[in-house]
């Protein structure tokens, strides 16, 4: 890997210290939950200051709301070249630059650049695709004459790694480990205090599928209880006519459909989820932020990754399972893939089917438990995101 020599002069000074961070909203949430989670790190633990541009701050403001906001970070709203200008006059040279996912940078931006010659890397879109790790820290050479490095985040040792507090496996297990906590957070948010069953974290998208998947654990014969962040699966539920229309319409609002207990439960800022997944059973995650917390947690889930033109996500979410199911047993490997391709729209799957996949998946339980947390270790154990780019950069790291 290519390694970046930065002038002394850039790292001496710490008022130099300045990285500016792009996003533009695809996905919602998944993106800006990226964007700032990045910040974050980048602020906490290279001690930058973080200028974070970002083309619709109400999703962001939706993340962290005013006292999770960091001095360290400044939220710049990405609108038109007027505005631009005038924020770019105001901010100190960057070292580092960041275009999240290929969202392409002002030629203001790109002209102050050509001056003060920062690292500029293009943070891409996480992937398990062998290509990504061929191509991660690749160079091109930019019209401007500066060269833009690839970075793919990914599940690989010689990927770009994931983004991953230094302490988050200590403020997990404490969590786990104190009910006073666990307690205190409940109230914090309205959550139950009990639950039956299996406790579930659901945060997806809309789908027909819901209403297949109701089917699906009402048959069983073990009780579940979703915790269902969000709105979008709730609005499938309703339109497939399986709750009324006075039903789950407020957080904390309980709906109980046989063995399947629904809870509507708060939305809460980025730095709360984690302790949502620490509480539950299993999850049901969507977008890439999440989808990485999951990994982190530990904890069996399944992955409603984001649908793409021509299935090209199903390429995307295969390559990701098939190298995180390389050590569990094999009718373990194929119950999970049935369920996992239903529930992403990778072909039919008749009711019975289904059903059996799921009736294998609880009566083999801790063998799902003790897979999913065997890939988090291993997970756990590689350099996160931040510490390859201290490596690859030569920017210091806390």
């Amino acid at each position: 890997m290519h390694v970046l020599n930065l002038p002394e002069t850039m790292l001496s000074d710490e008022s130099m210290a300045e990285a500016w961070v792009f996003v533009r909203v695809i996905d919602n949430y998944g993106d800006a939950g990226v964007g700032w989670r990045l910040s974050c790190l980048l602020a906490e633990y290279m001690h930058m200051h973080v200028r974070l541009w970002i083309d619709d701050t109400d999703a962001l403001n939706k993340l962290l709301p005013a006292p999770e906001k960091q001095a360290q970070i400044t939220i710049e709203a990405w609108q038109g070249d007027a505005m631009m200008q005038q924020q770019l006059s105001a901010a100190a040279d960057p070292v580092l630059v960041i275009e999240t996912f290929g969202c392409e940078l002002p030629p203001q931006v790109l002209e102050r650049m050509r001056q003060c010659r920062p690292l500029w890397l293009n943070w891409e879109y996480l992937t398990a695709e062998d290509w990504a790790v061929g191509l991660h820290a690749m160079s091109s050479l930019q019209p401007n004459g500066l060269e833009k490095y690839f970075w793919f985040m990914g599940i690989d040792a010689d990927s770009g790694g994931l983004l991953r507090e230094p302490d988050y496996l200590a403020e997990r297990e404490k969590f786990r480990q104190q009910p006073k906590l666990q307690h205190a957070f409940r109230q914090e948010y309205g959550l139950p205090l009990q639950h039956t069953g299996q406790l579930w974290l659901v945060f997806a998208y809309t789908s027909g599928q819901w209403a297949q998947w109701m089917a699906m654990w009402q048959q069983a014969d073990t009780p579940v209880t979703l915790w269902l962040a969000g709105g979008q699966v709730i609005e499938s539920l309703r339109a497939a006519k399986l709750i009324a229309p006075e039903e789950l319409q407020q957080e904390g609002d309980i709906c109980e459909l046989g063995n399947v207990t629904l809870v509507r439960i708060p939305f809460v800022p980025q730095a709360a989820f984690d302790r949502l997944l620490w509480l539950a059973d299993a999850a049901i995650v969507r977008g890439e932020d999440s989808f990485v917390r999951a990994l982190w947690a530990g904890l069996p889930f399944f992955w409603h990754i984001y649908r793409q033109d021509d299935d090209v996500h199903l390429q995307k979410l295969h390559a990701f399972w098939f190298k995180a199911m390389q050590g569990w047993p094999t009718e373990l490997r194929q119950a999970f893939t049935v369920l996992s391709d239903d529930l992403n729209g990778a072909g039919a799957v008749s009711s019975l089917k289904r059903e059996q996949a799921w009736q294998y998946l609880c009566a083999h339980w801790q063998s799902w438990v003790k897979s999913a947390a065997a890939w988090s270790e291993m997970l756990h154990a590689q350099d996160n995101a931040l510490e390859k780019l201290a490596r690859f950069s030569h920017l210091p790291l806390k």
